[in-house]
């Protein structure tokens, strides 16, 4: 009886160094991808996905960039973006709640925003990368993206590459706006006003971050702290600074002109003096690097423009 339990306790034992070992090889799977705030990683991360579906749009420009190649997209501005569109071509238009059609594509890896209803769902068909919005800034999240994927060197190139280019465009814009100029960066939804600060896209973290342009306090107090804000005709004298940045398409383009033609968009002295400049929303929505190249190239265009 004795050498019957001593049996027993050998063999539980060795059942749980076994489960403890499988449980310790789990862990290293999950802890060798890096520790970033705001990610969240599910299942075992491939460093070389083939094929991956992406909802976190803000970051379809950043996994192009890096060569990742992505098979699926949420918005239509991401396949009319005129900075990685035509490489979403043969890409499918998905959303988190189309789990058939997800699984169909048989992705190895799915990225997706926190707080999505469908993570569990999505979790059982790949590995999931969960991405919280704003935790890192522009620039850093093409390291951590670099990180993740095991391309830091690409992304540290690209990083070279845009401080070279934001420094030759502070060059170049130093003969047309005196150091102390301010933007505000403005678009239309639902026919409603909306301004934007230095985290959202649309302009945003170009003007203010890359090219260190301010904006006049009272967007500063009201907008850069949730990164957006609705305003009325009657408020914009407030808000309008120096330059305005009107972010329009075809969707807004109507909103656009019907606010041209009001009194009080005609008595700013940013509208005054020709420094209301319309640009092309489906290129400036986006802070990613493929994005944000084509973006500082139109922005200097425009400023050379309307003081031609």
């Amino acid at each position: 009886m004795k050498k019957m339990l001593l049996y027993i306790t050998a063999f539980l034992a060795v059942c749980f160094l076994v489960a403890c070992g499988r449980k310790s090889d789990d862990s290293a799977a999950l802890s060798s991808m890096p520790e970033i705030e705001g990610i969240t990683y599910y299942g075992d991360i491939p460093e070389n996905p083939e094929k991956v579906v992406n909802f976190a749009y803000s970051y379809t420009g950043y996994l192009l960039e890096l060569g990742i190649d992505v098979s699926s997209y949420s918005l239509d501005l991401e396949k009319n973006s005129a900075a990685f569109g035509d490489q979403l071509k043969d890409a499918v238009q998905l959303t988190t709640s189309d789990s058939e059609a997800i699984a169909a594509e048989e992705p190895d890896l799915i990225l997706v925003f926190a707080g999505d209803d469908n993570l569990e769902t999505l979790k059982e068909i790949a590995p999931v990368i969960e991405i919280t919005y704003g935790k890192s800034d522009y620039l850093q999240m093409l390291t951590d993206l670099g990180q993740i994927f095991g391309r830091e060197k690409q992304a540290q190139a690209w990083l070279d590459e845009w401080e070279e280019k934001t420094d030759q465009a502070k060059k170049e814009l130093g003969d047309y706006l005196d150091p102390d100029t301010t933007f505000t960066v403005m678009d239309f939804y639902d026919k409603n006003i909306y301004l934007y600060g230095n985290n959202f896209g649309r302009g945003g973290e170009l003007i203010y971050d890359s090219l260190g342009y301010a904006a006049p306090d009272k967007v500063v107090d009201d907008v850069f702290k949730d990164g957006w804000f609705g305003v009325s005709q009657e408020a914009l004298p407030d808000y309008i600074g120096d330059y305005a940045l009107i972010n329009v398409n075809s969707d807004t383009k109507e909103a656009a002109a019907s606010l041209k033609e009001s009194d009080i968009w005609q008595s700013l002295p940013a509208v005054k003096n020709g420094q209301a400049l319309e640009i092309d929303y489906n290129l400036f929505y986006f802070s990613d690097p493929m994005s944000l190249d084509l973006q500082i190239d139109a922005f200097v265009k425009a400023i050379k423009d309307a003081n031609s």
